[in-house]
């Protein structure tokens, strides 16, 4: 069994192994596969993609004894599940997530959870509604320095929140449905969501909302629909306030996802290496009085795993992951109002406006 540091372990006794499957085999797919894989107690019994031959490829590559299919529907209709994890892209939800949560199957979302805030409403209240557990693929909450931040928040050492500045720069060639804004939402809406989760993760629910966006590289591309720079701009129902930047037009090879943040008793500065081969690096700044603490810390685990460790505790104990399906809505709704105040010139949008409107990503 793999143990996760400063996290819950899985139950001692298992009687009997969570069936789970992966739906979509690319590389969130693989990612989650081979975690799934380290888990006691977890068996991957499915696998499905719209391509037989890629399911097949899968199963081979994780050494499992899965079924695979080419529908999902077939597969809901032939195997008994415990889980499934969605690992398809935000255009291609089809009411999957809705007939596996009626049959009672607890669901794993790769994020975006869908294209729009309307379609993931929908998923969220059919989760909801069959009381399933949830999961949303937001794997930098399990960071060592943001669950040790967070833990200092809950206890009230951290203090008001003050500010969070976030970004996430690239450079992505991408898919062809991930550079179609028509299917990816865009890069804010793809990629640099992982950045406004987090500012809601540790500063709170986001009040307003104003962005500016533009294709600057890849003007000359054709088939790229999407934005490739961004920058946005936050007031949390606290009252604090958050700036996040995106690029695809950055260094290639190299995704750096890194932000600061600012209580008032704490400063977090979390540094990204960009490169999965180079640990990225923290340091913690507790203030009391006229005294600083500094801890720095590596970031070492495996996020991926840490993130599937603690959906399947949440299975096993009936209780709530950290990031239920509700986060992937609020992100939506966030990022959806970043971008349509960047369509009107960086007119500010309130969240709460966002909440009735479900206005399509287009």
């Amino acid at each position: 069994m793999y143990l996760i540091p400063d996290h819950k372990k899985l139950q001692k006794e298992v009687c009997m192994a969570l069936k789970v499957a992966i739906a979509g085999t690319g590389f969130m797919g693989q990612q989650h596969g081979s975690r799934l894989s380290k888990i006691e107690g977890v068996e991957i019994s499915a696998i499905t993609d719209i391509s037989m031959q890629l399911a097949q490829g899968l199963k081979d590559k994780l050494k499992v004894n899965a079924n695979c299919y080419d529908s999902f529907n077939k597969m809901l209709a032939s195997e008994k599940l415990d889980a499934v994890y969605f690992c398809i892209p935000p255009f291609a939800h089809k009411g999957e997530v809705e007939k596996a949560a009626a049959k009672g199957i607890n669901i794993f979302l790769e994020k975006p959870i869908a294209i729009s805030a309307r379609k993931a409403e929908s998923m969220v209240k059919a989760i909801e509604k069959a009381g399933v557990i949830s999961q949303v693929g937001f794997h930098h909450r399990f960071r060592k320095s943001v669950q040790k931040c967070k833990e200092l928040i809950r206890n009230g050492t951290a203090g008001r929140p003050v500010l969070f500045e976030g970004r996430f720069w690239c450079n992505f060639p991408g898919g062809a449905w991930w550079r179609d804004i028509t299917k990816s939402g865009g890069q804010i809406y793809e990629q640099v969501i992982h950045t406004y989760d987090m500012g809601l993760f540790l500063m709170g629910r986001a009040e307003r909302a104003t962005g500016f966006m533009n294709n600057l590289c890849h003007q000359s591309q054709k088939d790229y629909t999407i934005e490739d720079t961004s920058a946005g701009t936050i007031r949390f129902e606290n009252g604090g306030i958050g700036t996040i930047t995106g690029t695809n037009c950055a260094v290639p090879g190299r995704f750096i996802f890194d932000f600061r943040t600012v209580f008032q008793n704490l400063t977090i500065d979390f540094r990204s290496t960009g490169d999965w081969r180079n640990k990225d690096e923290s340091s913690i700044f507790g203030i009391r009085g006229s005294e600083v603490e500094r801890e720095d810390i590596v970031e070492d685990g495996d996020a991926y795993l840490a993130e599937s460790v603690d959906f399947i505790n949440a299975i096993r104990e009936g209780k709530e992951s950290l990031t239920p399906a509700r986060c992937g809505l609020e992100s939506i709704l966030l990022v959806s109002a970043v971008i349509k105040s960047a369509m009107n010139n960086g007119k500010p949008v309130t969240i709460s406006e966002r909440k009735t409107e479900y206005a399509e990503v287009k």
